[in-house]
């Protein structure tokens, strides 16, 4: 974990929040009104957002796996570094933790920036996050081969 300011951060990572902070504005949390937005760039260098979605039978998709299912759906496959934006800091819950895990090729050092809405950043890796990960490699799965 590494705090960090705005200003210190690459280029290229202080416009991944800029977009990820652009996502959060378009979610749509009407039951829990807690805003999330997500950004990722792949290793095909493009830029990917989510942002939360919720539904009346409280149904939700998490920003972050919004923005990988936006990924793969363009034929993406792994994940170069990403960022989430919330209001307590925009850390992944578990769930979002083991899809990242899922695309970020088994590369525990993959970079994940948090930030809250006075722009406190926080860097973690996913092994940070997620130390004892389970995934489709230990099923004898490359999600990279689908």
């Amino acid at each position: 974990m590494k705090k960090i300011k705005f200003k210190d951060l690459l280029t290229i990572e202080q416009l991944l929040i800029k977009t990820a902070e652009k996502a959060r504005e378009n979610a749509f949390c009407p039951y829990s009104k807690y805003k999330v937005g997500a950004a990722l760039i792949a290793e095909n260098g493009k830029f990917y957002t989510g942002c939360n979605v919720e539904s009346a039978i409280y149904q939700t998709t998490h920003a972050e796996k919004n923005a990988i299912d936006s990924m793969v759906a363009d034929g993406g496959r792994r994940i170069i570094v990403l960022c989430c934006v919330a209001k307590n800091g925009g850390i992944p819950c578990a769930e979002c933790r083991q899809f990242i895990w899922e695309f970020s090729g088994r590369r525990p050092n993959l970079k994940i920036i948090c930030v809250d809405l006075e722009r406190n950043i926080t860097i973690f890796t996913i092994g940070e996050l997620y130390p004892y990960p389970f995934g489709p490699w230990d099923l004898g799965i490359n999600p990279e081969e689908y």
